[in-house]
């Protein structure tokens, strides 16, 4: 069981529903949810592996996670944009600022850590994402039910982790000197996984929507 925890089972469940309600989805971009939570399990269960039961740091395959992640949620903003006539200069130009920020990190840490750093300013970045996607949202003229839109849903998913994370970091220190237990476990621990429950509930709720819309909407 001890591959079973909130986290885990959070993921695993989301995958499932992508799997049943996005597979046959038209859109390629809305199908690499597919692969790409699969992942996520994978990363996730090989990380308690590596330090459960090798006893090992686990942080080399969140680094290159970390890659993925922030290389398929840029490009799923981008596909959300794209209706706007968002130019994809600003894609390329933040992935590059990004990989700068994340290599130069890694040197400065000898590659012997997680770039925590990098991480939190990704999820800076992704929050200004979200905010602008709802700016573009109030301007769109085009009226959609927001109760049933996939791409709101995951924003609102994505959000809803990404501030969490930042907040969480930027009080880390506060965190630990006034750290707190409950049911055996710290508060951050706590957090977080409160924050993947919002997030992964979401983006599953999209991903249903996604599929009303497109059994609504065949063409």
């Amino acid at each position: 069981m001890i591959f079973v925890s909130i986290n885990t089972l959070s993921e695993f469940l989301c995958f499932l529903v992508a799997f049943v309600f996005l597979r046959n989805d038209k859109s390629t971009t809305w199908k690499m949810f597919i692969p790409f939570l699969l992942l996520t399990c994978v990363t996730e269960l090989t990380g308690i592996y590596l330090r459960e039961f090798l006893h090992i740091r686990n942080y080399p395959i969140y680094n290159v996670y970390l890659l993925f992640e922030c290389g398929f949620t840029s490009y799923f903003f981008y596909y959300l944009y794209q209706p706007y006539n968002y130019p994809v200069k600003w894609l390329y130009t933040w992935y590059a600022i990004f990989m700068v920020i994340y290599l130069s990190e890694l040197f400065r840490l000898n590659f012997l850590n997680f770039p925590s750093a990098t991480a939190s300013i990704m999820s800076v970045v992704f929050v200004f994402a979200c905010l602008y996607f709802y700016y573009l949202k109030l301007k769109d003229e085009h009226f959609e039910p927001l109760l049933y839109s996939a791409s709101f849903w995951w924003v609102n998913g994505a959000l809803f982790f990404y501030f969490g994370s930042t907040a969480c970091n930027n009080f880390m220190d506060y965190l630990a000197s006034h750290e707190s237990i409950i049911y055996n476990k710290s508060i951050r621990y706590v957090i977080y996984n409160i924050l993947d429950i919002l997030m992964y509930a979401c983006w599953s709720y999209a991903f249903i929507c996604r599929y009303r819309q497109r059994k609504l909407s065949p063409l």
